[in-house]
This record gives structure tokens, sequence and C-alpha cells, in this order.
């Protein structure tokens, strides 16, 4: 009989050996995937990313990289910031289709931190969802995304050269 419980007792160990294994495997696995799914889908910005950098490094001679932008309004601009090899801060504009390229200089507009103080003054917003510099009807502009006080989507376009309200979409 001592044999039988004991053989019983060694049964019900494995099993919950094995239960905590297949749990274990399961849950790595689900995480595993998770990781792989996300990695697969930003793939196609981290390839525009990295050819927007040699892009602007060719065109805007570029030395270093300070942030990078893309803009989604009618057609769709990658913007690198940076300094370009005479010591110059610049923003390097390039249009997806087509490959235009516009360079403009960070001190004959408005910058990033600029627009979102404009934007936090004003609107006082929950939070910045996006900030990009892209093309407008052929201007240089900023595209603000935020959340209101009353959790609303709102978007604005401010133009980069004077912060001057372009469009603006209020409590979608």
């Amino acid at each position: 009989m001592r044999t039988n419980q004991k053989f019983m007792k060694r049964s019900r160990q494995s099993r919950f050996g094995w239960r905590k294994l297949l749990i274990s495997l399961g849950v790595i696995l689900a995480l595993y995937g998770s990781w792989y799914y996300y990695h697969q889908t930003q793939a196609p910005l981290t390839v525009a990313k990295d050819e927007a950098y040699a892009l602007a490094d060719k065109y805007g001679h570029l030395k270093t990289h300070t942030a990078f932008y893309r803009y989604n309004r009618q057609e769709t601009y990658f913007t690198v910031a940076g300094e370009n090899q005479r010591g110059q801060k610049v923003y390097v504009l390039i249009a997806k289709r087509g490959g235009k390229i516009n360079i403009y200089s960070q001190d004959k507009g408005l910058t990033a931190q600029e627009v979102q103080s404009f934007v936090k003054a004003r609107y006082r917003p929950k939070k910045i969802l996006n900030l990009a510099l892209g093309l407008y009807k052929k201007q240089p502009v900023w595209e603000v995304s935020y959340l209101n006080s009353k959790n609303q989507l709102c978007y604005d376009l401010i133009a980069f050269k004077n912060g001057r309200i372009v469009k603006s979409i209020q409590n979608l």
C-alpha cells in the first residue's frame, strides 16, 4: 500500500510539473509572438527612417540627427532635424512619393519645442499625441494632434515661418 501511495504522490507531482512547464511555455510563446508582431509592424517605418537619414545626410549634409518626424496629411513627408557640416541647425523635409527634398533653417521658423509651448499655453492640452513637420499647400507647417481637457482629439496645422494657425479642428 505504501508503494501505491508513493507512486500516486509522485504521479500527481509530475502532472503539476508538466502543467507548470506547459503554462510557462505558453506564456513565453505569447510574449515572443507579441514582440515579433510589433517588430514586423514597425519594420516599414524603420526602413523609411533609415532611408530618410541617408537622404538627409547626402542632400542636407547633416553630421548629426536630433529628431525624426513623420507627417501624414495629403502626402507623407519624413523630416530629419539635425546640424549640418557648417554648424547650422536645419530640418530636411523629404517627400515619400517622388523624394523631393526641402531644407529649412531652424532659426527661420518655429522649432518643435516652440510649437509645443505655444499649443500648451493656448489650449492647455492633457497630452500632445504627435508633432510633425510637413508641407500643406506648398508651405511648411507643424502638424500637432493632442487631447484637450475633455479628452477629445484636436488637431492644428501651424505655419513654420510665423506661427499662424493654418487649420484647426477641435473636439473630434
